[in-house]
C-alpha cells in the first residue's frame, strides 16, 4: 500500500504542473523562513559578546589597579572593595559565557580557569599585600601580569568564538542563497518550458482558428494540465471543422425552414387582419379560405354550420363543386363530420381533412378541406390549418355576437322610442282627448267653449314642441368625437335659444361612460335646458359635472329663473317624470331643488356601469 501511494504521488508530481509549481513555491518559502530563523538564532547567540570582551578588558585594568593600590599605603584599604568588584564582574562574565555556550568551549574553559586562579590564589595574595607584607607584594607583582595574560587569552577565545559563529552564519546564508537561486532558476525553466511556451502556442493556434483556419493543432499534449487543455483544444477544433464542413447544408435547411415559417406567419397575419374586421362578411371569410387553399396548396373547402345541434347542417360558404360535395356527403352523413365538434384537432379521412368550427352550442360547424393526394399533411402545415380554423371559428362567433348586439340595440332603441312616446306624446294626446270630450259636452250644453279651446291650443302647442324635441333627441348621435363634444354642442345650441351663454364644467375625461349612459346623460341635460328655455325665464344657467366619492358622477343643471314647486307639477308637463325614469335606468336618482322665485337645481347622481360591475358587495346595514 505504501509503495502504491508513493508511486501515485510521484506520478502526480511528474504530471501536474500545478503541483510542481506549488512545491517550488513552498520550497522557496521554506528556505527563506529557514534563513530568517538561522539568522535570528545566531544573532541571539552572539548578542552580548562585545560587552563580554569589554568586561574582560576591564578585568585586566582592575588587576593592575589593585596591584597599584597595594603599593600605596594610603590606598591599601580600597583593595578589598576593588577585589569584591573584580569578583562580581568575573562571576557575571562566567555566568554569561555559560548561558551563551553550548557545551565545552575555549572561552568557557578559560573563564573557569581564571575564576579558579582568582579564588584560590590571586585574591588571597592581593589581600595579604594590602596588609603591608613585603613578600606578598613582591609575589603579587610577579603573578599579576601572568594573571592578566590569562585574561587576554579569555578575550581572544571570546573573539574567536564570535568570529566562528559569524563565519558559520555567512556560510549558511550563502548556501541557502545558492539553493534559493537554483530553485528559482528551476522554477523559471518549468514556467518557460511547461507554461509560457505551451500558452503561447495555444494562443497562436486560437488566433489561427479565429481567423477561419481549422487545420492547426497544438503540439503540447502531455499529461499535465496544459497538455490536457491542448488535447481538448485539438478535439474541439476537429469537431468545429467537422461541423463547419456541414454548416452550409444546415444553413440552407434552416433558411428554408425560416422561409416557410415566415410565409406561415405572413399568412396567419393576413388571415387574422382580414377576419378581425368590424364589418366582416361571409364573402370575406370565403376569400380568406381561397387564400389559404392557394398558399397551402389545398383543394376545395366549405363551411357547414349547425345551430342548436340540428342536423343536417347548412353549408354557408365553400367552393366544393357538386360532384365533390355529393361524393363526400354521400359517403358520410353530417353526424360523422360533427362528431369532431368541440375538439381542437383536425382529422384526416382519405383525401379530406375535417376541421371543427365552433366549440360550444348554439353555434357548431365543420370545415371539410379536400386534399391534393392521400398523403398525410406535414405536421407544421396541419398546425397552421388548425390555427386558421380557430381564426375562422372566432370570426363566425364574432359575427354572430355582432348580429345579436345589433338586434339588441335595435330592440332597445325601439323600446326607448316607445317609452318616450308613451311618457310624452301619448300622455299629451290623452290630455287633449279629455279636453275634446269636455268641449263636446260644453257645446251640447250650450256653454262657453273658448276656455277649453284655449287649453286645446296650448296642449297642441306643447305636444308639438314635445314632438319636435323628441325628433331632435332621436336624431341625437354621439359620434367618434366623443361625449364631451356632444355635450358642448348641446350647450352651444341652448345658449343660442336662451340668448345667454350657458356655463359648462365637464371633468369626465378620466371616466369612461358606456354609450347608453352617455346618451341618457345628454338627454337629461337637454330636457333640463329645454325646461329652462320654456318655463324658467332665467338670465343665467350652468351645467356642472363632477366626480364624487367612490367615482359617483353628479350632474347639476342650475338656473336663476322663477322656480316652481316640485310638489305641484302642472298638468300636461312630463319633463321631470321622464328625467326621473332616465335616472332609474342609469341606476341612480334625480333630485329637484326649487321654489318660486329662487331658481332651480336639478341634480343627477349615478355610479357608472363599469364600476358597479367591479364594486364589492356592501352590507345593507
Amino acid at each position: 500500500m505504501k509503495i502504491r501511494t508513493a508511486d501515485t504521488l510521484l506520478q502526480t508530481l511528474r504530471n501536474s504542473l500545478l503541483v510542481q509549481l506549488g512545491l517550488a513555491v513552498g520550497l522557496l518559502a521554506t528556505l527563506s523562513f529557514l534563513s530568517i530563523v538561522i539568522s535570528a538564532v545566531v544573532a541571539e547567540n552572539i548578542s552580548g559578546k562585545a560587552n563580554a570582551i569589554n568586561i574582560a578588558g576591564s578585568l585586566r585594568m582592575m588587576s593592575f589597579r589593585m596591584l597599584s593600590e597595594t603599593a600605596q599605603p594610603e590606598k591599601r584599604p580600597q583593595v578589598a572593595d576593588s577585589a569584591a568588584q573584580f569578583e562580581r564582574r568575573l562571576l557575571g562574565l562566567d555566568h554569561f559565557l555559560a548561558t551563551k555556550s553550548a557545551g565545552d568551549t575555549a572561552s568557557q574553559r578559560a573563564v573557569s580557569q581564571i575564576v579558579d586562579r582568582w579564588s584560590a590564589y590571586i585574591r588571597p595574595l592581593l589581600l595579604a599585600a594590602a596588609t603591608g607584607e613585603v613578600d606578598a607584594f613582591a609575589q603579587a607583582a610577579r603573578d599579576i601580569p601572568v594573571f592578566v595574560g590569562q585574561i587576554d587569552q579569555l578575550v581572544l577565545a571570546i573573539e574567536e568564538d564570535l568570529e566562528n559563529k559569524v563565519r558559520w552564519l555567512r556560510i549558511t546564508q550563502l548556501v541557502l542563497l545558492a539553493v534559493i537561486i537554483a530553485v528559482c532558476l528551476l522554477t523559471s525553466w518549468i514556467l518557460r518550458q511547461r507554461l509560457a511556451q505551451p500558452l503561447a502556442h495555444l494562443l497562436k493556434a486560437a488566433n489561427t482558428v479565429a481567423g477561419g483556419s481549422f487545420s492547426t493543432r497544438v503540439s503540447h499534449v502531455s499529461d499535465d494540465e496544459l497538455g490536457r487543455l491542448g488535447q481538448a483544444f485539438n478535439t474541439m477544433v476537429g469537431e468545429i471543422a467537422n461541423m463547419y464542413a456541414h454548416l452550409a447544408d444546415k444553413v440552407d435547411e434552416k433558411t428554408r425552414e425560416l422561409t416557410r415559417s415566415n410565409q406561415s406567419l405572413e399568412l396567419l397575419y393576413r388571415t387574422s387582419q382580414r377576419l378581425s374586421a368590424s364589418d366582416l362578411t361571409l364573402d370575406q371569410i370565403e376569400a380568406v379560405l381561397r387564400d389559404i387553399e392557394q398558399a397551402l396548396e389545398l383543394g376545395h373547402s366549405m363551411i357547414c354550420i349547425s345551430e342548436h345541434g340540428q342536423l343536417p347542417a347548412q353549408p354557408v360558404i365553400g367552393d366544393l363543386d357538386e360532384a365533390e360535395r355529393r361524393a363526400w356527403c354521400g359517403q358520410h352523413d353530417c353526424a360523422t363530420c360533427f362528431a369532431h365538434a368541440g375538439r381542437d384537432l383536425a382529422e384526416q379521412h382519405g383525401d379530406m381533412l375535417i376541421l371543427p368550427i365552433g366549440d360550444s352550442m348554439p353555434l357548431q360547424g365543420t370545415l371539410p378541406i379536400r386534399l391534393r393526394g392521400d398523403a398525410p399533411l406535414p405536421r407544421e402545415k396541419l398546425r397552421l390549418i388548425e390555427t386558421v380554423g380557430h381564426h375562422v371559428s372566432n370570426a363566425l362567433a364574432n359575427m354572430r355576437r355582432a348580429e345579436e348586439k345589433h338586434r339588441l340595440a335595435v330592440l332597445e332603441e325601439r323600446s326607448a322610442i316607445a317609452r318616450e312616446l308613451h311618457d310624452s306624446i301619448a300622455q299629451s294626446l290623452s290630455y287633449l282627448k279629455i279636453q275634446v270630450t269636455r268641449l263636446e259636452k260644453t257645446i251640447e250644453s250650450g256653454g262657453d267653449a273658448r276656455t277649453i279651446t284655449d287649453e286645446l291650443k296650448r296642449g297642441l302647442n306643447a305636444a308639438y314642441r314635445e314632438l319636435r324635441e323628441l325628433i331632435t333627441t332621436f336624431r341625437l348621435r354621439i359620434d367618434e368625437r366623443g361625449f364631451a363634444v356632444a355635450l358642448q354642442e348641446t350647450v352651444v345650441e341652448f345658449s343660442a335659444k336662451l340668448g345667454f351663454p350657458v356655463g359648462l364644467n365637464n371633468p369626465l375625461a378620466g371616466i369612461a361612460l358606456s354609450a347608453n349612459e352617455e346618451m341618457h346623460v345628454i338627454r337629461i341635460v337637454r330636457e333640463a335646458l329645454s325646461n329652462i328655455e320654456r318655463h324658467a325665464d332665467a338670465s343665467s344657467a350652468e351645467v356642472d359635472i363632477e366626480i364624487g366619492p367612490e367615482r359617483r358622477v353628479r350632474v347639476r343643471v342650475r338656473d336663476d329663473g322663477r322656480g316652481f314647486d316640485p310638489a305641484d307639477t302642472p298638468a300636461n308637463h312630463f319633463g321631470t317624470s321622464i328625467m326621473r325614469d332616465r335616472a332609474q335606468l342609469l341606476g341612480g336618482r334625480l333630485d329637484i331643488a326649487s321654489r318660486p322665485g329662487a331658481g332651480t337645481v336639478i341634480e343627477l347622481q349615478f355610479l357608472p356601469l363599469q364600476y358597479r360591475q367591479t364594486a364589492p358587495e356592501r352590507n345593507p346595514a
